[in-house]
C-alpha cells in the first residue's frame, strides 16, 4: 500500500465494487456484484472490443458486449461497457474528471480524466481507492483514503460543502457508508452536511426514487438505528420525508431502536414467535422456512414500520379528524 507519486498511465481498476470486496472480506454474505476497470485513455466500448479481439488472437472464446448508455437522470454520466470473463462480470468505463452547473446535480462537462481527477471527483476518500492491477497496489490518489479506512471516518476528497453541493445525494451516500461500515461522519463533512445549502440541493436536484434507494439501502444496513439517528442530527429527515417532522423522527427513532434492540436480543434468547418460520417464508438451504432473525426482506419492513409509524398515526388521526361530523 502506499501514496503513489503518479505513475505513468496505466488501466486501473476503481475500487468503487472491488472495494467492497476488501472491506467486507470477513463477512461472508456480501459478494462482489462486478468488478469495475477504470480506463485512463479510451471509453470501455473501445476497450472491450480490444479485449475480445485479443482473445480472438489467442483461439479464446470471444465474450458479447453489454453497453449501458448514458442515464442522467438515473445517475449514470457516462457509457459503460460490460462483459462477463470467467467468472466474473467486469464494466469497463474510463476514468472521469465532471464540471457541474449551479442548478443540477447532472455534470455540465465529463472528459477522459486522470486517477487524481477521478479520484478527488468521488464522493468519499474510502471510495476514491484505486488498485492498480499492472504494479499490485492500492493507490491512495487523495493522501487520505488509507487513513480514513483505519481511523473509521467518512470524510470527503475536497472540501465537502463543495463535494456535497455538486452532487446533494451524496448527503444520503455518506449516511449510508457510515451506517454500513459503522464509521463516523468527520467533522467537517457533518457541519456541511447541516447547511441548508445541501437540504435544498438535495430537495431540487435529487429525484424521490434516488432518495428512497438511499435510505432503503441505509435501513438494509448492519446499522438501520445508525442511518436515522443521523438523519435526525444532521437535520435531513424532514427533507427525506417531507411529511414528517422532527418529533415525527424522534419518535419513530425509539421505536425502530426498540424493535432493533430486541431482534437483537431474540437472537441469544430466541422466544417461540422467533423460533418458527412464518407461514409462506422462503425456504433455506436447508429446506426449512426463513425465521424473522433470517429473514432479511422481512427485517426490512419492519424497521420501515417502527420508523414511519408515528407518521402513520398522525396522518390518521388528521383523516379522522377532517371526516368527524361537525356538531
Amino acid at each position: 500500500l502506499k501514496r503513489p507519486n503518479p505513475p505513468p498511465p496505466q488501466q486501473q481498476p476503481s475500487l468503487g465494487r472491488l472495494g467492497t470486496k476488501i472491506l467486507t472480506a470477513n463477512d461472508a454474505t456480501q459478494k462482489p456484484v462486478d468488478i469495475d476497470i477504470a480506463l485512463d485513455d479510451m471509453l470501455g466500448r473501445e476497450f472491450a472490443e480490444h479485449l475480445n479481439d485479443y482473445l480472438s488472437s489467442q483461439g479464446e472464446e470471444t465474450h458479447s458486449v453489454g453497453v449501458v448508455l448514458k442515464n442522467p437522470e438515473k445517475s449514470k454520466h457516462l457509457e459503460t461497457a460490460t462483459m462477463k470473463v470467467g467468472t466474473f462480470w467486469i464494466d469497463f468505463v474510463n476514468l472521469r474528471a465532471e464540471e457541474y452547473t449551479q442548478d443540477s446535480r447532472i455534470p455540465d462537462l465529463m472528459r477522459i480524466g486522470t486517477a487524481s481527477e477521478d479520484a478527488f471527483r468521488r464522493d468519499l476518500t474510502i471510495n476514491a481507492l484505486f488498485y492498480n492491477i499492472n504494479t499490485g497496489e492500492v493507490e491512495d490518489w487523495t493522501g487520505r483514503g488509507f487513513d480514513d479506512l483505519r481511523k473509521g471516518i467518512v470524510a470527503t476528497p475536497l472540501p465537502p460543502l463543495t463535494t456535497l453541493l455538486d452532487d446533494p445525494l451524496r448527503v444520503l451516500r455518506s449516511v449510508r457508508f457510515a451506517a454500513r461500515l459503522r464509521f463516523t461522519m468527520d467533522d467537517e463533512l457533518t457541519q456541511a452536511a447541516k447547511d441548508v445549502r445541501v437540504r435544498t440541493a438535495l430537495a431540487q436536484k435529487v429525484s424521490r426514487e434516488r432518495v428512497g434507494g438511499e435510505v432503503d439501502l441505509m435501513l438494509r444496513s448492519p446499522d438501520p438505528v445508525g442511518a436515522m439517528r443521523l438523519l435526525l442530527h444532521l437535520d435531513l429527515i424532514e427533507t427525506v420525508y417531507p411529511q414528517m417532522n422532527y418529533h415525527h423522527g424522534e419518535r419513530g427513532l425509539a421505536l425502530l431502536s426498540t424493535a432493533h434492540d430486541h431482534l437483537a436480543d431474540c437472537r441469544w434468547s430466541p422466544p417461540i414467535w422467533c423460533q418458527h418460520a412464518k407461514p409462506g417464508a422462503t425456504k433455506s438451504a436447508g429446506g426449512r422456512g426463513l425465521t424473522l432473525l433470517e429473514d432479511e426482506e422481512s427485517r426490512r419492513l419492519l424497521w420501515y414500520t417502527s420508523f414511519l409509524k408515528p407518521l402513520w398515526d398522525f396522518v390518521k388521526e388528521q383523516q379522522e379528524s377532517e371526516s368527524a361530523p361537525i356538531r
